[in-house]
């Protein structure tokens, strides 16, 4: 085996010209210098076609061999990654701030994330490597030709929530327990359920203390708690929730702006206005308008 630097190294295409928020790697070939050990702070999902792929994690060695995928989350230390002389794969490497499209299947992942947590590594079948394959080249593919057209975004991210669906469905497919079988930390459960009722209520209500008190915690404990286990504060996630459904309705339906302060109840158009364009730059119309 040769060791390689991390995948930061291989040749990698980016979305857009701004920062890249998603990456696809094709192959070891170009290498650099990297400082190790390192800390993950994106997710990245690898798929092996043949040959290996080791990985040296939290003091772990997952070995990747042929027609295997793996999904490893943000906050794990790799110490060092080595290839087989013959190894064919490719990785899509993503922050966590591009996923938040596709927040309303996070519930569906974080019971993934908690049992394969331990060992991510999947082998699948013939066709579902074929389709993964496809995925690559498709997204590959259109990601050369960002910018190239009015809807090259909404096609990026179009894509990415098929691989997204497609991966989350081999991980669900393993599952041999139900989903109240897995077993939480009661900190875990308390975010679970939080999650789960923020992607049911958050048109409803953006107040934190509202999903405290249906928890029957303290506004001050939830946050903590949500901030210890996530990262991110839970005024974050309800406000990740929002935005994500407005610029979905503003991207893909017809509705008004008006209309689509009422949908996520808001107390009027302007109050929206502003909400949204604290959080993103823009107001609700220039945001349609880039599009």
């Amino acid at each position: 085996m040769t060791s390689i630097i991390p995948p930061h190294a291989w040749n990698l295409k980016k979305v857009f010209n701004g920062p890249a928020r998603m990456l696809v790697i094709d192959s070891p070939d170009s290498l650099s210098s990297l400082k190790m050990p390192l800390t993950n702070e994106t997710l990245w999902s690898v798929v092996t076609i043949k040959g290996s792929l080791t990985l040296h994690v939290d003091g772990k060695t997952l070995v990747m061999t042929p027609s295997t995928l793996m999904v490893l989350a943000p906050g794990h230390l790799i110490s060092r990654i080595d290839l087989s002389e013959d190894f064919s794969g490719f990785a899509i490497n993503s922050t966590l701030s591009n996923l938040e499209t596709f927040l309303p299947i996070m519930s569906r992942a974080l019971i993934c994330y908690k049992v394969f947590s331990g060992n991510p590594i999947l082998h699948i079948d013939n066709t579902d490597l074929e389709n993964q394959i496809l995925y690559h080249k498709l997204l590959r593919n259109k990601m050369a030709e960002a910018n190239s057209s009015a809807y090259s975004e909404l096609i990026i991210d179009s894509i990415c929530r098929a691989i997204i669906f497609e991966t989350l469905n081999l991980y669900l497919s393993r599952l041999d327990t139900t989903e109240k079988s897995v077993r939480y930390t009661r900190s875990e459960q308390l975010f679970y359920r939080f999650i789960m009722m923020v992607e049911n209520r958050f048109k409803k209500t953006r107040v934190l203390n509202d999903y405290a008190d249906a928890l029957c915690v303290s506004p001050k404990h939830l946050s903590a708690l949500v901030k210890d286990i996530s990262g991110r504060t839970a005024g974050s996630w309800i406000d990740s929730y929002v935005i994500s459904e407005a610029k979905r309705l503003l991207s893909s339906t017809r509705m008004s702006i008006l209309e689509i302060s009422d949908e996520l109840n808001f107390a009027n158009q302007s109050f929206f206005g502003k909400y949204f364009k604290h959080l993103t730059g823009m107001s609700p119309s220039q945001f349609r308008n880039s599009l």
